[in-house]
């Protein structure tokens, strides 16, 4: 766990004394993973249900879609229950989600991005939000998570507009920014992958504002499913249908 402060000097977009808490995402070795050899009749919600997981950990483990159809054979790896999802999160950053004055209805979405660098920090993101999209509160985000490249691999950080409870600025809406939280992982994911530390801190950081603004898994949107202009964000290569539910192409 690292807490870090910047003044308003150093980190634009940060207020003086308003703390960036980063968490650290930490990965089962998977040499130590239970292997599960797939059976007639199951299913992916059976097989997490029997080992004590989510349906989500289990196909972020897998590199597979939560609705993937899986065969007889097939070799499964188990996340290790005793590393829940909250559990990726440090205790600073968990904080930070559960005292924000979260009010009541809030917030409708929470909307995935990415950063389209190979590389990013919190604090390039904030001056290129405030210097270049003239955005009087810097970074557009709520949550930023890390790729190893700017940031620790897995790091949550958690920004001011969340601290705060401000609108986001990472949509193209000012009505969907008013009700959308909004995180980025750093990668261009139309070119790579992002980390397997980046997908666990991501599960997590889901579940814990799910659960802090008592939102359905369908609040879970892509830049790309939800923004009233095309985009390809969050790339190709990140596995949307994992976190996603589908959703109705609009007219």
């Amino acid at each position: 766990m690292l807490v870090r402060r910047f003044s308003d000097r150093v980190c634009a977009g940060l207020l003086v004394g308003i703390a960036l808490i980063i968490g650290t995402g930490r990965e089962t070795a998977m040499a130590s993973d239970t292997v599960y050899r797939v059976r007639k009749n199951d299913n992916l919600t059976r097989i997490a249900a029997t080992y004590g997981v989510t349906v989500t950990q289990l196909a972020v483990h897998n590199h597979i879609a939560r609705n993937a159809t899986i065969y007889v054979g097939q070799r499964l790896r188990i996340p290790s229950k005793d590393e829940p999802a909250d559990s990726v999160l440090s205790k600073a950053v968990q904080h930070e989600i559960a005292s924000a004055k979260v009010r009541k209805g809030r917030w409708k979405f929470i909307v995935i991005h990415h950063s389209g660098t190979t590389t990013g920090t919190v604090k390039g993101m904030d001056e290129y939000h405030r210097m270049h999209r003239h955005m009087e509160n810097g970074l557009a985000y709520h949550f930023v998570i890390g790729n190893g490249r700017g940031m620790r691999d897995g790091e949550v950080a958690v920004g001011m507009r969340w601290t705060t409870q401000l609108n986001g600025g990472h949509l193209a809406s000012e009505s969907l920014n008013e009700i959308a939280i909004g995180i980025c992982l750093v990668g261009n994911f139309d070119a790579e992958r992002p980390t397997k530390k980046q997908l666990a801190s991501l599960e997590a950081l889901l579940q814990a504002l799910r659960n802090r603004c008592n939102l359905s898994a369908a609040a879970i949107r892509t830049h790309q499913q939800i923004n009233p202009i095309y985009t390809r964000c969050p790339g190709k290569y990140f596995p949307a249908s994992t976190f996603t539910q589908p959703v109705k192409k609009r007219k």
